[in-house]
């Protein structure tokens, strides 16, 4: 939130009217604030109509060609329990689970940190599925 309430204040001075400012400032968590700014923003009526019509999820288990989902279990914005189970995907999704990473991280260690390990993994996945 310390990070993302400055950026969509800098979208309504960019674009008044955008959305409610004072709905904003009430914003206590990520669905508060999807449901102020990002839903509507995109087209959405709110963080559920959001949440459900942006997700893969419910069209994993259609996937034909091979596919692989990534995730970092200590991921801040995606809890563990909402992510797909191999009961929920084709057998050509390969689902890839790490313990650390957070959100679209998957550096290794600390600063300064290998970020080669997220790359060489989707490398190793993609020669295994392209041979």
């Amino acid at each position: 939130m310390r990070s993302m309430v400055p950026k969509a204040l800098a979208k309504l001075k960019q674009y008044p009217g955008l959305f409610d400012k004072h709905a904003l400032f009430l914003a206590k968590d990520l669905y508060d604030f999807d449901n102020v700014f990002t839903g509507p923003l995109h087209g959405f009526d709110g963080t559920e109509d959001y949440w459900r019509r942006a997700s893969a999820k419910p069209r994993l288990h259609d996937v034909k060609i091979p596919a692989l989902v990534l995730n970092a279990l200590n991921d801040p914005f995606v809890p563990t329990d909402s992510l797909p189970q191999h009961s929920q995907v084709s057998q050509k999704v390969t689902l890839h689970y790490t313990a650390e990473g957070g959100h679209v991280g998957y550096a290794q260690g600390l600063p300064p940190a290998k970020v080669h390990a997220m790359p060489q993994m989707v490398g190793n996945w993609l020669k295994q599925h392209l041979e």
